[in-house]
Order: structure tokens, then C-alpha cells, then sequence
């Protein structure tokens, strides 16, 4: 017992320091600075990307920011305590927003499944909680963190399954059913192209300058939801780009293009300049050229639509900016000029910006306000004399004229967009009051919307400029519950949109497919779109090293698994790819004493399953029935899978692996250069599983060149449990060799030492050494 309460101490102890510290960064649902027992916070890094963090019982299934919590739905103050300080260590490791968010969700639910305190808990209740969760990923960080500050006993080490259901672990029909389910259905596309048509009509007699049918469509107070999706969907399918971290990323344009005389002919690609993701730069990614007129039809129409969210972005930043530096490209109606006679070269306020952009077309273009208002309209009904209504027109508002917002009242849904039954609207979208001058409303709004202007996609690894971000948007223009004219649309909450609109969720929301007519089991996953994409240049027969250029992706057998011919053709697509510029003749005699191996094997196993040359050897998995999906960071892609087999002496191999050696050894040497490796805690760790990774080939070439092996012999690498499997097929006798790895740690800290010490030259020639050893 005393142990128990040994590690409960510490845990109360460690909550006590971290309780001392001020939450920087940390704000409540109220946007006022956080204390350590609220229930719901937001985080804002020093990027301006925001985290929301809950600390309730599972009373609340799924929380949500503006949720409304009691005290029953606390969680008990031992529990609160030791997820809020994990919570403060979490945020300061070096990782995703989305990583750190699924570490301390795993994390609050295991302790809402864990009935006690997790020190004094025993291993079946621990196991019998971690079994309870639907997901685990990132638990083991909480397990691992618990035992480092002594708040766990070491000895309790609960299996965690970290294994996702992949597609190498499907076989026969459920991985043909998996890898067909990639591709989209040919009836949700000609869907999505025929709504395309609807939503943006064609140029009148092809003449891009004649606009004049789209001016209703593009309207500010006209629903852009199904023009956006049209246009993400669009450009998923004429570029093979990553939909829900790039495309909300792009930039107001047009498609470029670039002409080459290419054998005496003039030959045109082109193109739109993307945001890189994954570690990749900015780039210029091409366009299918079947797609290039629909596609630019679509931007050209996103711009003109989108111009006055973006007009409202430059307000927000710089409210005094000049009106004419505010409206930019946005060309208010004549008859709002009219009304207003507005000063281009000064400032304006915001509902006379409202009016310019069209918010108010349609309407008396009149707000609400208090009786005392000079130069207010008196409205009030017969009928309703008890209740006064005056109105003023919005061109003649000054800055200290009240506003009034009524429940249900048609002039307040104009401004705001709701129709104020509950008193939180107030809070959010009026500051409480139902009554507030134009200043202050303009403040409020102002306030409400600098979240939405740091630009950042769904992941918040990448952000764009909202001046000039072509998906801008405000709540009015997408539609849904949320209608606010003023109220922009987070570049970040894009990605979702388009996934929800495609796929039916729930019965009250129609996807884009139902509202225009087609039948609820038409659907469509963004991610299919990169598929097909992809897809679609193979069988036009772009080479599978241009598709991975154009993709953004390491390697071209990576891009096999977005190319859905049959498995048994991605494997020889593999050898294409490796010997694709040799003569037949040259290929047969390098691969022969693979081949024969190979044979011998077969006859070995009385050809039960198929087996597949490669670069260098052949592959046991069944590949017509379960698609490789092995993927590293080898040049030589299949040396370290356990599936891969090898033959000794083979010599063409063997060169191939020695030069993936030298490329790995750089590989190592210049992660060590770079400017963060001492702080990075997963380039650290990156280091060490390359290099133990890259111990094991060395091995491996050291026993396919080792004399005293039969020529011929195949070879397999074990990595589980660092060995090496050689079986002699003429005499059936199979060897296992023990691999000795070096101690990886001591690798990292002598890579880190060359790094930092004082005394470079001995650091340095004690980290060479470690290369050295490869």
C-alpha cells in the first residue's frame, strides 16, 4: 500500500508545481485568460494555431467548443489534475496540433473508463479500461509519461494495440473490395459534373468577359456551398494534390500557361502555384489538360464570388485602411454608391462596408435602432404599440447610433443572422446586449473574427494569406445554421465542409448530391478524388516517376498504391520501374540467378502461392490477393521487408544495396546538420530507427557477399527479431544468425555531442566513427 501511495504522491506533487506556472496561451470559453478548474480551454501557440482542451467526464459524449457543461460533468479533481499537467508537457512537444490533440483525448477518455485512480488501479482494471476505448493511438505516450515522472510502477506495462487495420493485413475478396473502394463510383462523378454544370454555367458563347448571367449567382447574399464544393472537386481531379491540406491553401489565379517548342512543335502544360505539404515546397503543379477550360470557368467564378469575404478580411486586419485599399477588386452597384456617396480615400465603418458589398440588396437596406436615434423612422404596429420600432437607413447610421436587437425580429437576422431565442447569441454575436451602439457592434465583430484571420488549413500545419486566399467565404455564403454576413469561415474548417457535404451523415442534412437531385446513397470520399487522379495518368501512360514528380510523393512504388490496375501488375510494374531504360536481354541475364532461386522456392512450397521478382530478389507475399503496401525510406524499397527475400551473391543486388547504404549514411549525416536536430525530439528519434535500420543492410549485404554462404542461397531478414534467416533450397538446411546491432542511443548522443561540444574535432571523429561503422 505504501507503494501505491508513493506514486499517487508524486502525481499530486507533480499537478502542485505544474499548478505554480502561469497557463500562457490559455484562454476559457468565455475568451478570458483560463484557470487551472475550467472545464473547457482553448490554446493559442506562439503561431496562432488554437487547440481546444477538455477536462469533462464522458457525460458529454462529444464535446465541442460552446458546449454547455454543469458540474456533473466534471471530472473528479484527482483526474483533472493529472490530465492538466500532462496537458502542459504534451503542448510543449514538438508535433502536430492534431497529434497533441488525439494524446490528450486518449488520454481524458482512459481515465473516464478507469473507474479509480490509475496508480492504486490494478493491470486487469488498467487493461480492462484501455480495452473500453474505441481508439488508442497516442496512449502509450500517457502510459510512457506516467512511468517517467514515477506515477506509474514501471512494472505496469498494459498491452496497447497500436496496429491500424491496413491493407496489408487484408486478403482475397475483403482486399479487392478495400483497394476497388478507393477508386470514386462513375455515378457520383457524371453527379458532380452535371451539378457543376448548374452551379457555374458556361460563358456565354464562350466569351469569358461576358459575365453578366453569373451576376445573380455570385451575389454576396447568394449560398456559394455547392459552387465550393464543385470547384474543390474540380480541382481533385485535374491535379494530383493533396485535397484537404492544399487545395484550402491556394491563392487568388487563374491557370497559367507554358509553352515549349518541343521536336519543332509547339507544346503547352499548365499550371496553378500550390502550397507544398508533407515537408514538400511551394510548387507549380500541372493541370490535365481535358480539365483546363472547366477548371479555370470554376476559379474565375470562385473569385468574383469570393471578393467580398476577402474585401472584409483587409477591413478586419486594418479598419482604417483607406475604403478604396478595402474593396479592392469589389465594384459596388450603382445605386449603393448612390445611397452612401461614400470618400474612397478614407476610412469607412462596417455596415456601410456591408452595404457597399450587397450584403443588404433586397432589402429596405434599414437597421433597427432606439427611439431616440436622430433622424430614426417610427415603425411601430397598431397592433403592437406596447413594443416601439424604429428604423433608420444603414447609409445614414453614425458611429454612436443604437442599435436594437429583438427575439425573431427580421432587422437583427440581417445583421447577425439569428433569430436571438437563447441568450448565448446575444453573448456571441452582440456582446450580451440587446442594445449596443454601431462602434461597439463593429468591435464586437471585429474581435469575433481574428481567429478566422490567421489562414491555417484543417491540420494547421500550413496557412495562407486570407487577403488573397481564393476560398474565403462568409457564414452567409455557406449556408447551414450559421448565417452571419460578417462572420468569415475559417480556411481551416473548409476541409471538413467538402467531406461533409460529399458523404450522408445524418438524416437532416442534405449532401450536394440529395439537393440536387440525386438519391441518398450517391457519395463521394475527397481522398478518392487523388486516387483517380492518379489513376488516370497511369492510363494515359505517364510514366509512374513523373506521376510520383507530380504527386509529391518519396518514391514511384508509393505510387503504385494510388494506381488500381491489378496487384500481380503493380509487382512487374515494380521491376519496369527499376529496369525500365535496360534491353530484355540485359534485364533476364542480371535476374536469372533471382529467377532460379525463386523457382526452387516455388517447387520448395509445390507453388501454393505466387511469388514476385524485385530489384533485388523476390517477394513471398501473395500480391494477387493482398497489395503490397510496404512502404521506407530505402532507395531499394523492399531490402528491410520481411516478405522480401534475397539471394546470395547475387551481384546486381548487391550493388544496388550498397549504394542505398551510402545514400542512407548520408541521409544520417545531414539530418545530424540540421539547425534543430538538439531540440527535435522525432528528428532524434527518426536518427535512431534510420540508423538501426541502416545497420541491418549493411548485414544483410555483409551475408549476401559472405564466401563461406552456397551461391544461390536465399536470404531473408527478420527484423522483429534482429536476425537472419539463410536456407540452402538444394540441400533443404536453413541457418538463423543473430544480428549484433549497435546501441542506438549511444549513435544519437555521439551525433549529438559533434553538435554541441566545445572540443569539435574529438566529437566529430567520435560521431564519424558511428558512421564510419556502416
Amino acid at each position: 500500500m505504501s507503494t501505491i501511495n508513493r506514486y499517487i504522491d508524486n502525481q499530486r506533487a507533480y499537478a502542485a508545481k505544474k499548478k505554480t506556472q502561469p497557463l500562457m496561451g490559455f484562454t476559457n470559453a468565455q475568451g478570458e485568460p483560463a484557470s487551472w478548474y475550467d472545464m473547457a480551454v482553448t490554446f493559442t501557440d506562439s503561431g496562432g494555431r488554437t487547440l481546444n482542451i477538455f477536462f469533462c467526464n464522458l457525460n458529454k459524449n462529444i464535446p465541442k467548443k460552446g458546449t454547455r457543461f454543469t458540474e456533473d460533468d466534471r471530472l473528479v479533481p484527482e483526474k483533472h489534475d493529472l490530465l492538466f499537467a500532462y496537458t502542459l508537457d504534451v503542448l510543449k512537444e514538438n508535433v502536430s496540433i492534431n497529434n497533441k490533440q488525439q494524446k490528450i483525448t486518449t488520454a481524458r477518455r482512459f481515465l473516464c473508463h478507469l473507474g479509480e485512480n490509475v496508480a492504486s488501479a490494478s493491470l486487469d482494471k488498467i487493461q480492462h479500461a484501455i480495452d473500453s476505448l474505441t481508439q488508442t493511438q497516442g496512449l502509450t505516450g500517457f502510459i510512457n509519461w506516467l512511468h517517467h515522472h514515477k506515477m506509474l510502477p514501471k512494472s505496469c506495462q498494459p498491452y496497447i494495440n497500436t496496429v491500424q487495420d491496413t491493407m496489408r493485413r487484408k486478403s482475397g475478396d475483403d482486399a479487392l473490395a478495400a483497394e476497388k473502394s478507393k477508386l470514386p463510383s462513375e455515378k457520383a462523378l457524371l453527379a458532380i459534373g452535371a451539378i457543376f454544370h448548374d452551379v457555374i454555367p458556361p460563358y456565354l458563347d464562350d466569351d469569358q468577359n461576358d459575365i453578366d448571367a453569373w451576376q445573380p449567382l455570385i451575389a454576396s447574399t447568394q449560398s456559394q456551398r455547392d459552387s465550393f464544393i464543385c470547384t474543390m472537386a474540380a480541382l481533385g481531379m485535374a491535379s494530383p494534390n493533396r485535397i484537404g491540406t492544399e487545395q484550402p491553401l491556394l491563392t487568388v489565379q487563374r491557370i497559367k500557361p507554358h509553352t515549349e517548342v518541343v521536336d519543332g512543335q509547339e507544346k503547352t502544360v499548365h499550371y496553378l502555384n500550390w502550397r507544398g505539404s508533407k515537408g514538400y515546397k511551394d510548387n507549380q503543379n500541372h493541370i490535365n489538360a481535358e480539365m483546363v477550360e472547366s477548371l479555370d470557368r470554376a476559379l474565375h467564378f470562385t473569385i468574383l464570388a469570393t471578393e467580398p469575404a476577402r474585401a472584409l478580411a483587409r477591413f478586419y486586419r486594418q479598419p482604417n485602411r483607406p475604403l478604396k485599399e478595402v474593396l479592392g477588386d469589389v465594384k459596388p452597384s450603382d445605386e449603393n454608391i448612390a445611397l452612401l456617396k461614400p470618400s474612397m480615400n478614407k476610412p469607412t465603418q462596417l455596415l456601410h462596408l456591408g452595404l457597399l458589398l450587397g450584403f443588404f440588396d433586397g432589402s429596405d437596406k434599414c437597421v433597427r435602432v432606439s427611439p431616440d436615434t436622430k433622424g430614426a423612422t417610427d415603425k411601430t404596429g397598431i397592433q403592437n404599440a406596447h413594443q416601439p420600432k424604429f428604423i433608420k437607413p444603414i447609409a445614414q447610421l453614425e458611429e454612436f447610433d443604437t442599435l436594437v436587437f429583438k427575439s425573431q425580429c427580421p432587422y437583427a437576422r440581417a445583421l447577425t443572422g439569428s433569430c436571438f431565442t437563447i441568450q448565448s447569441q446575444y453573448q456571441h454575436y452582440t456582446a450580451g446586449q440587446q442594445a449596443l451602439t454601431v462602434a461597439t457592434f463593429q468591435n464586437h465583430t471585429i474581435e469575433k473574427n481574428q481567429s478566422q484571420l490567421n489562414g491555417y488549413n484543417y491540420h494547421q500545419t500550413k496557412s495562407v494569406d486570407v487577403e488573397h486566399a481564393l476560398f474565403m467565404y462568409t457564414e452567409k455564403q455557406m449556408g447551414g445554421r450559421l448565417t452571419h454576413p460578417f462572420l468569415l469561415v475559417p480556411i481551416g474548417a473548409l476541409t471538413k465542409f467538402f467531406a461533409d457535404n460529399l458523404i450522408k451523415h445524418t438524416k437532416n442534412r442534405l449532401t450536394i448530391f440529395e439537393r440536387h437531385g440525386f438519391a441518398s446513397d450517391f457519395l463521394l470520399k475527397p481522398h478518392q478524388l487523388r486516387h483517380w487522379q492518379n489513376d488516370y495518368l497511369a492510363k494515359k501512360g505517364l510514366p509512374h516517376h513523373l506521376i510520383t514528380l507530380l504527386s509529391g510523393r518519396k518514391s514511384a512504388e508509393q505510387t503504385l498504391t494510388y494506381i488500381h490496375t491489378s496487384d500481380a501488375e503493380n509487382a512487374s510494374v515494380i521491376g519496369d520501374i527499376s529496369y525500365s531504360n535496360q534491353l530484355e536481354s540485359d534485364i533476364q541475364e542480371k535476374v536469372s540467378l533471382r529467377i532460379r532461386t525463386m523457382n526452387q522456392y516455388n517447387e520448395a512450397i509445390d507453388n501454393e502461392t505466387p511469388t514476385f521478382a524485385h530489384e533485388t530478389g523476390f517477394c513471398t507475399q501473395n500480391l494477387a490477393l493482398s497489395p503490397c503496401t510496404y512502404m521506407s525510406e530505402f532507395e531499394t524499397q523492399c531490402a528491410l521487408c520481411s516478405s522480401s527475400c534475397h539471394i546470395a551473391h547475387d551481384s546486381e543486388a548487391i550493388a544496388l544495396l550498397m549504394k542505398d547504404l551510402k545514400v542512407q549514411t548520408h541521409n544520417l549525416e545531414k539530418v545530424q546538420e540540421v539547425i534543430n536536430f538538439v531540440t527535435s525530439q522525432s528528428m532524434q528519434m527518426w536518427y535512431k530507427t534510420h540508423y538501426r535500420n541502416t545497420c541491418m543492410l549493411k548485414h544483410l549485404i555483409e551475408v549476401l557477399s559472405d564466401n563461406t554462404i552456397e551461391k544461390g542461397s536465399m536470404v531473408r531478414l527478420l527484423t522483429r527479431s534482429n536476425s537472419i534467416r539463410i536456407t540452402n533450397l538444394e540441400t533443404k538446411t536453413v541457418e538463423e544468425h543473430k544480428l549484433a546491432l549497435p546501441d542506438t542511443e549511444q549513435a544519437l548522443q555521439a551525433a549529438l555531442e559533434a553538435k554541441n561540444a566545445k572540443s569539435q574535432d574529438e566529437a566529430t571523429n567520435n560521431f564519424l566513427g558511428f558512421l564510419g561503422s556502416l
